[in-house]
């Protein structure tokens, strides 16, 4: 075997391990982190819904609060949301990103051996 083809197969093996890294670590790491922020967002929540329930009916300013810790909720839902969905598109372009490379590594492979 020449020494550029066990090159060529080390950059190989060496871009299947950067992408197994970068599709199972990255992401991986995000989505739990994620996660755990909604764990804990989900838990705050029912204190918040639990709270409704104790104050007064009479008192404006108490309920005012309240309406406005339930509409923060809502927006942080949101947000929540749009990280999964963003993180859900970084990992579809990156995975698209990675097929390109393949694509182009293999049909530069084919133009050296056609030469």
């Amino acid at each position: 075997m020449a020494f550029k083809d066990f090159m060529t197969k080390i950059r190989y093996w060496d871009n299947l391990t950067a992408k197994w890294l970068m599709r199972h670590f990255y992401f991986m790491f995000f989505q739990i982190v994620l996660f755990v922020i909604f764990l804990f967002w989900f838990v705050n929540m029912f204190n918040v819904i639990d709270t409704n329930y104790q104050i007064s009916r009479t008192s404006v300013l108490e309920r005012a609060i309240m309406t406005q810790s339930i509409n923060t909720t809502i927006i942080v839902l949101l947000l929540l949301l749009n990280s999964f969905w963003m993180l859900y598109i970084f990992n579809g372009i990156q995975r698209l990103m990675n097929v390109l490379k393949d694509i182009s590594y293999n049909i530069n492979r084919l133009r050296i051996q056609n030469k």
